[in-house]
Protein backbone atom coordinates (compact mmCIF):
# COMPACT_ATOMS: atom_id res chain seq x y z
CA UNK A 1 0.00 0.00 0.00
CA UNK A 2 1.50 3.80 -0.73
CA UNK A 3 1.38 6.25 1.49
CA UNK A 4 -1.38 8.36 -0.50
CA UNK A 5 -3.20 4.96 -0.22
CA UNK A 6 -3.25 5.07 3.20
CA UNK A 7 -3.85 8.38 3.96
CA UNK A 8 -7.24 8.00 1.67
CA UNK A 9 -8.05 4.85 3.86
CA UNK A 10 -7.72 6.68 6.83
CA UNK A 11 -9.72 9.54 5.89
CA UNK A 12 -12.60 7.14 4.54
CA UNK A 13 -14.44 7.69 7.64
CA UNK A 14 -14.16 11.19 8.30
CA UNK A 15 -16.98 13.57 8.00
CA UNK A 16 -15.61 15.69 5.12
CA UNK A 17 -18.15 18.27 6.06
CA UNK A 18 -17.02 21.70 4.00
CA UNK A 19 -17.05 24.95 5.71
CA UNK A 20 -15.84 28.23 5.38
CA UNK A 21 -12.81 30.01 7.67
CA UNK A 22 -12.71 33.71 7.24
CA UNK A 23 -9.97 35.55 9.08
CA UNK A 24 -9.90 39.02 9.45
CA UNK A 25 -7.35 41.83 9.85
CA UNK A 26 -7.25 45.24 10.93
CA UNK A 27 -7.09 47.66 8.05
CA UNK A 28 -7.56 50.45 10.74
CA UNK A 29 -6.26 51.49 14.02
CA UNK A 30 -8.11 49.59 17.12
CA UNK A 31 -9.65 53.69 17.83
CA UNK A 32 -11.03 53.72 14.10
CA UNK A 33 -12.70 50.07 14.49
CA UNK A 34 -14.61 50.46 18.06
CA UNK A 35 -17.70 53.04 16.81
CA UNK A 36 -18.14 50.03 14.41
CA UNK A 37 -18.19 47.06 17.55
CA UNK A 38 -21.92 47.11 18.39
CA UNK A 39 -23.09 47.61 14.86
CA UNK A 40 -20.49 44.15 14.31
CA UNK A 41 -21.88 42.00 17.24
CA UNK A 42 -25.87 42.96 16.12
CA UNK A 43 -24.55 41.87 12.43
CA UNK A 44 -23.19 38.70 14.15
CA UNK A 45 -25.93 37.58 16.31
CA UNK A 46 -28.72 37.90 14.11
CA UNK A 47 -26.67 36.12 11.36
CA UNK A 48 -25.38 33.32 13.75
CA UNK A 49 -27.32 30.67 12.36
CA UNK A 50 -25.14 30.98 9.66
CA UNK A 51 -22.33 30.98 12.17
CA UNK A 52 -20.60 27.85 12.85
CA UNK A 53 -17.98 30.05 15.25
CA UNK A 54 -16.57 33.19 15.58
CA UNK A 55 -14.67 35.24 17.56
CA UNK A 56 -11.84 37.57 18.17
CA UNK A 57 -8.26 36.39 18.85
CA UNK A 58 -6.78 37.46 22.09
CA UNK A 59 -4.17 40.12 21.97
CA UNK A 60 -3.39 41.47 25.83
CA UNK A 61 -4.62 45.02 25.85
CA UNK A 62 -6.13 44.62 22.19
CA UNK A 63 -10.17 44.74 22.32
CA UNK A 64 -10.83 44.64 18.36
CA UNK A 65 -7.94 43.05 16.09
CA UNK A 66 -7.91 40.14 14.34
CA UNK A 67 -10.80 37.29 14.13
CA UNK A 68 -11.59 34.17 13.05
CA UNK A 69 -15.42 33.52 11.51
CA UNK A 70 -16.19 29.41 10.27
CA UNK A 71 -19.04 29.63 8.30
CA UNK A 72 -21.67 27.10 7.43
CA UNK A 73 -22.82 28.65 4.20
CA UNK A 74 -23.68 26.77 0.60
CA UNK A 75 -21.36 28.22 -1.33
CA UNK A 76 -18.02 30.29 -1.29
CA UNK A 77 -20.29 33.43 -2.63
CA UNK A 78 -22.37 32.92 -0.05
CA UNK A 79 -19.84 33.05 2.51
CA UNK A 80 -17.89 36.07 0.44
CA UNK A 81 -21.36 38.08 0.70
CA UNK A 82 -21.77 37.46 4.32
CA UNK A 83 -18.52 38.61 5.12
CA UNK A 84 -18.40 41.77 2.80
CA UNK A 85 -21.81 42.70 4.46
CA UNK A 86 -20.31 42.47 8.21
CA UNK A 87 -19.94 46.23 9.51
CA UNK A 88 -15.89 46.41 10.00
CA UNK A 89 -15.57 45.33 6.74
CA UNK A 90 -18.31 47.04 5.23
CA UNK A 91 -16.81 50.69 6.69
CA UNK A 92 -13.32 49.45 5.57
CA UNK A 93 -11.85 49.12 9.19
CA UNK A 94 -10.96 45.62 8.46
CA UNK A 95 -10.82 43.32 5.85
CA UNK A 96 -10.72 39.41 5.65
CA UNK A 97 -9.61 35.98 3.60
CA UNK A 98 -11.58 33.49 3.27
CA UNK A 99 -11.08 29.88 2.99
CA UNK A 100 -12.72 26.45 2.64
CA UNK A 101 -12.02 24.23 4.99
CA UNK A 102 -12.65 20.51 5.24
CA UNK A 103 -13.81 19.56 8.60
CA UNK A 104 -12.44 15.72 9.47
CA UNK A 105 -11.92 15.28 12.64
CA UNK A 106 -12.93 16.54 15.92
CA UNK A 107 -15.93 16.06 18.32
CA UNK A 108 -19.56 17.70 19.27
CA UNK A 109 -22.17 16.91 21.38
CA UNK A 110 -24.56 19.98 21.40
CA UNK A 111 -25.47 22.86 19.81
CA UNK A 112 -25.33 26.87 21.32
CA UNK A 113 -25.87 30.12 20.28
CA UNK A 114 -22.49 31.41 21.84
CA UNK A 115 -23.45 35.30 22.28
CA UNK A 116 -26.79 34.26 24.47
CA UNK A 117 -25.66 30.88 25.58
CA UNK A 118 -29.07 29.15 25.87
CA UNK A 119 -28.95 25.45 24.94
CA UNK A 120 -30.78 23.87 21.90
CA UNK A 121 -31.77 20.66 22.14
CA UNK A 122 -32.33 18.50 19.13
Amino acid sequence: MTVEEEINELIAPNIRKRLFAALSYPAASQEQMLPYVPEHLRYMETNEDKIFLSGHLIKEGQLVGEGLTVLRVDSEHDAHALMQAEPLIKHGVRRHELKVWEVREGSLSFETKLSRVKLILS
